[in-house]
């Protein structure tokens, strides 16, 4: 016994010295970045000791003294503000009505009243890599996210999988007092963990978030959500009158009032991520229609009558020209009736969709106001890229038919004219009017060109800001706001988070913007890439780059700008001013090797049919999954459009008979469903929502034990992309009872949305018009496999 102690004595006394060795040696080294509160983050983060009891130990408790300092939590540091942070999707330039847009935003424009506006602000031009610098701080490649998470690589700029050595704001401010909440849109989380069994340590409460609600992926139903709280999916909400946004303004009013009235005096972080305005474009339709005839003279006129706006607000500098339209867009004047009838009422649905959310913002902001922590409480709003060209010349009314490649046409769209922004649409506008949103820009999300990163943003502190209404057009980038977060609360970045050692700030703070229009940016350089794309900025100049697919990277020809005096990029100086654009290009290169941009690559939605990526599930000839649990991604099971494959049922029948869903997928834009009503077998398969191919089976259900099966035999690949042919058969007990020749099945059904495999229901939107949702299997389900060989 005596030896096993003195054993344990050593080890422990080895680990003191490890403990202390590492605590000095940090300090040491790295004592010049460290101010006031900055060993409460190291000592939060790091396996120290106890800290040393300071109190008296007697017999009796009555002659002995406590020291409750080792239970206390650790406090913020004195006066640091509370931060809420609202992100909007997909928001142009020139949309707000605060950037001279044409859509009423009050509530955003009150909040620009109370703060500042930045006119010189810039993204990555996509969401993901946007929201992941935005949260850390790093440049996107050097995270990991040089597009979309799905859309990764397996190259270190773009595996998809933010590094441990990146730790998000939220991750440092709950380590030094704040309580954090995150609502609304995720999509940072790797697709390889997009399960019911994670692993979590990429969804948001994995990275600093104490709380959590919202959608994981890049964009949901806005009537019919697939919904996260916390680590888990939850039931797709079937309240009357339901909208996605209302419901994110609920959860944010109802987790800061939660946190307040616990009344412990530590500030919150609230990240408020709107699906608005995003795909799918879906709004109440009082707030469509209010739109209605604001728009008649097109959006060539729309965009003039914007850019002219910018300017007599100072938006934009004066002397500003407005480029000509974008590669791609029509003409107003060219187009015919019916095109404009089916564009208007897009764009009305639009406008509509984000009027609704800034509503919902506003219920945020008086909400604070009645609990008397505005004034402390700095807003920062933002979008994460420009205006979005995904809708393509004439938008869609299904969003998962364009992604198909099989987009509807103006009549058909002009048919359902006024179901556009319905919960019985998927609708997305077409690029003309994202290109007036983007005014005064050239092109759109996604490009590196000015549109698709210049993007507005508002930050708001009464307390501390008090040039009210000003504008700001120092040039800077997402990554600033980190930064800027950390000076204000007094809180400085992390040099080790859990042991981990971190990568420096890339970004500037922007606090020194506060008190002083004028002052010269501290930026100095900021590299952008999408898609084969490249862009510099470096002491106002601009060198940038439109890839097109498939072009040869060395035979393209970079374009030149002086930002400051050419805001819109208008006057190309490269052939004026080469040595200035080599030494840009030089620089540019020099950027992309220290921040882990290449290779360059310009693949877009192909990345995601790599068959060398890996999955999140392991490969097997034959699944099984099981009632009463949680939705199965899309993007976690096996992809059963593009082969053979067979679903089967293991379920008992009451005597009393039975109805109801046994397994599904999809939603009603497209998917599949086999269930049973009427006392028969059912299989649909809803082919984009052009049609509805429906085998029911010529024998009756009976009571007992059965065996429900569709087998599907892939016959041909279409002449279009991802489209197949193929026969189906009904069984049951073995037995085929039905079938059909020729069914045409999609590639991907709502991957994006993230309808996946439901046992025993369909909730959300009905996959057959035959039933309506949840249509629950009244029987009982053993189990349902799949089998894919």
């Amino acid at each position: 016994m005596k030896s096993y102690l003195n054993f344990l004595l050593k080890i422990l006394f080895l680990f003191l010295i490890c403990a202390l060795t590492a605590c000095n040696s940090d300090n040491q080294s790295d004592s010049e970045n460290l101010s006031t509160g900055a060993s409460d983050i190291d000592r939060t983060i790091l396996p120290v000791p106890a800290p040393e009891y300071k109190g008296k130990v007697d017999s009796f408790y009555n002659t002995s003294t406590p020291d409750w300092s080792p239970v206390l939590p650790i406090q913020a540091p004195e006066g640091a503000p509370n931060v809420l942070v609202i992100m909007l999707d997909d928001v142009g330039y020139g949309q707000l009505g605060c950037y001279g847009g044409p859509i009423e935003t009050p509530n955003i424009d009150a909040i620009a009243n109370t703060g500042l506006m930045y006119t010189n602000f810039h993204t990555t031009a996509l969401c993901s890599p946007t929201r992941g610098s935005f949260l850390s701080g790093r440049n996107h490649h050097a995270i990991g996210l040089a597009a979309i998470t799905e859309a990764a690589t397996g190259y270190p700029g773009n595996f998809g999988n933010i590094p441990k050595n990146a730790a998000f704001i939220s991750e440092i401010l709950k380590l030094n007092g704040y309580n954090t909440m995150a609502v609304g849109k995720w999509h940072l989380t790797p697709y390889t963990a997009y399960t019911a069994a994670g692993p979590f340590d990429r969804w948001p409460l994995g990275l600093g978030f104490e709380k959590f609600y919202g959608f994981i992926g890049g964009e949901t139903d806005q009537w019919a959500p697939l919904l996260v709280q916390d680590n888990h999916f939850i039931e797709i909400p079937t309240k009357e009158g339901y909208h996605l946004s209302e419901d994110l303004a609920d959860k944010t009013i109802a987790y800061i009032r939660d946190q307040q009235q616990a009344n412990t005096g530590r500030p919150f972080f609230t990240y408020l991520a709107f699906g608005a305005a995003h795909a799918p474009l879906q709004a109440p339709k009082e707030y469509i229609d209010k739109y209605k005839g604001k728009f008649d003279k097109g959006w060539d006129e729309v965009r003039l009558q914007t850019f002219e706006r910018q300017k007599a607000m100072g938006i934009i500098p004066s002397n500003s020209v407005l480029p000509p339209r974008n590669p791609g867009v029509k003409p107003w004047d060219e187009l015919n009736e019916n095109q404009k009838r089916v564009y208007l009422r897009l764009q009305e649905v639009f406008a509509g969709f984000l009027n609704h959310a800034d509503t919902q913002i506003g219920r945020v902001i008086v909400a604070l106001d009645e609990m008397g922590i505005r004034d402390n409480t700095m807003i920062i709003v933002v979008s994460d890229n420009g205006a979005s060209q995904e809708g393509g010349q004439n938008g869609t009314s299904n969003t998962d038919r364009y992604r198909n490649y099989n987009p509807d046409t103006i009549d058909e769209m002009l048919k359902q004219i006024d179901k556009l922004g319905s919960v019985e649409s998927d609708p997305h506008y077409p690029i003309g009017w994202s290109m007036a949103g983007n005014s005064p820009l050239k092109r759109w999300k996604q490009d590196t060109h000015a549109g698709g990163n210049t993007d507005p943003l508002i930050i708001s502190w009464p307390s501390r800001i008090k040039n009210t209404g000003g504008k700001r057009n120092q040039y800077h980038h997402v990554i600033d706001i980190v930064p800027t977060i950390l000076e204000v609360t007094s809180i400085p970045a992390p040099i080790r988070v859990y042991g981990i050692d971190q990568q420096p700030m890339h970004g500037v703070s922007m606090a020194y913007t506060f008190d002083d229009a004028s002052v010269p940016t501290k930026k100095e350089a900021q590299y952008y890439e999408m898609f084969g794309s490249r862009a510099i900025w470096s002491d106002g100049w601009k060198a940038v780059i439109n890839h097109k697919k498939g072009d040869d990277y060395n035979s393209e020809k970079w374009e030149l700008y002086n930002t400051y005096e050419d805001f819109t990029e208008s006057n190309d100086l490269a052939d004026k001013q080469p040595e200035k654009l080599k030494d840009l290009i030089n620089l540019w290169w020099k950027e992309a090797e220290k921040y882990k941009v290449l290779p360059l690559d310009d693949r877009r939605y192909e990345r995601t049919a790599d068959p060398t990526r890996p999955v999140a599930t392991i490969k097997k000839d034959i699944y099984s999954y099981y009632p009463n649990t949680s939705v199965v991604h899309p993007l976690t099971m096996p992809n059963l459009m593009s082969q053979t494959h067979t679903v089967t049922a293991f379920a008992t029948v009451p005597s009393k008979g039975v109805e109801g869903v046994l397994a599904c997928s999809g939603s009603e834009f497209g998917g599949w469903s086999l269930y049973i009503q009427g006392g028969k077998l059912h299989y649909v398969h809803n082919y984009l929502k052009i049609k509805e191919y429906h085998v029911n089976s010529s024998l009756a259900v009976t009571p007992g034990k059965h065996k429900f099966s569709m087998h599907y035999t892939m016959k041909e690949k279409s002449e279009k992309p991802d489209f197949f042919k193929g026969d189906v058969e009904l069984f049951i007990d073995d037995k085929q009872v039905g079938s059909m020749n020729d069914v045409m099945m999609a590639g991907q059904y709502s991957n994006v949305m993230g309808y996946g495999l439901l046992i025993g229901r369909n909730t959300g939107t009905a996959i057959s018009h035959n039933y309506n949702i949840p249509f629950s299997f009244t029987g009982s389900i053993e189990k349902v496999t799949i089998e894919t060989k």
